[in-house]
């Protein structure tokens, strides 16, 4: 496909030092059982193979970039989303899966009639440890169907973590992405959840009520490496959220939140330390 051809989706992923998980993570884009995409990787000066091994598929859906300097997670993110040609777009990042029915599950939720007015339409996910084994088959905090931006973002705050899903999970219309700020990493720990934010100021979410994809967890990844920064990192997301008087936030949901936050955080590091194995590749979003 020329990048001149116009896809219905652009699958985007954002790479740096992915070696081990690259090929893998292609492979299931390629098996979409939609297959009207393009796939646009934007390396960002990876020192190890993870460009060659890009540059390896032979599919004309497929489009490499590279950088002469590395730009940091914040830089290529956002380089990645900035020629989107598609009508929707799905940012993946570079060791985590999408299962062959996702886009297609994905794009028909846009079609019904009940998905009028709504800007983002994510899926649960399963959580795989570096080999790829099923450590948690369906994460699941929200139930399918519309929700309203009110009523998630306060659920958000008061569960105190990500109740919508990482990067993976969402597809979202292309046309919105001028109407956003973009990818911050101002906050490390909630980079995605600051764009569904965003984009909840925009319209309403449909959630799909099964895995679609598959969120991969390991020592060197951001959410094992951030560690203890986590219940600090999503405290300042409350706090920004709280803001925003179109969430209508309270001073209870604040105070549940940063309770369940540091649950959550304690758990979550647990959780990483057991199952993350030595031998991984860092995700490229910044932990500093």
């Amino acid at each position: 496909m020329s990048r001149f051809e116009k896809a219905l989706v652009t699958i985007t992923i954002p790479m740096f030092n992915n070696e081990r998980y690259i090929a893998e993570t292609i492979e299931s884009v390629l098996l979409q059982t939609m297959p009207d995409f393009e796939l646009l990787i934007y390396d960002d000066h990876s020192t190890d193979r993870s460009l060659e091994i890009a540059r390896s598929f032979d599919d004309r859906r497929i489009h490499v970039f590279t950088s002469d300097r590395n730009l940091g997670p914040e830089g290529n993110w956002n380089r990645a989303v900035s020629d989107v040609r598609g009508s929707y777009v799905k940012l993946l990042c570079a060791d985590d899966l999408l299962y062959p029915e996702c886009l297609e599950k994905q794009l028909a939720a846009f079609e019904d009639p009940e998905c009028d007015g709504v800007s983002l339409v994510s899926s649960q996910r399963t959580i795989i440890d570096p080999e790829g084994k099923v450590l948690v088959k369906k994460v699941n905090f929200l139930d399918g169907g519309l929700k309203n931006p009110q009523e998630i973002v306060r659920k958000m705050v008061r569960m105190g973590t990500n109740i919508i899903g990482e990067p993976v999970c969402g597809l979202y219309p292309s046309r919105l992405l001028t109407r956003t700020r973009g990818y911050s990493a101002r906050i490390p720990y909630t980079v995605d959840l600051d764009f569904w934010v965003q984009l909840l100021s925009l319209g309403n979410l449909w959630m799909i009520d099964e895995p679609l994809c598959a969120f991969r967890i390991s020592n060197l990844s951001w959410s094992s490496r951030i560690g203890e920064m986590r219940h600090e990192q999503f405290l300042a997301f409350m706090n920004e959220v709280a803001l925003n008087k179109r969430f209508q936030v309270n001073d209870l949901d604040l105070f549940i939140g940063r309770f369940n936050s540091a649950v959550q955080s304690m758990t979550s590091l647990m959780g990483f330390r057991l199952f993350a194995g030595t031998t991984s590749v860092k995700r490229d979003i910044p932990v500093e």
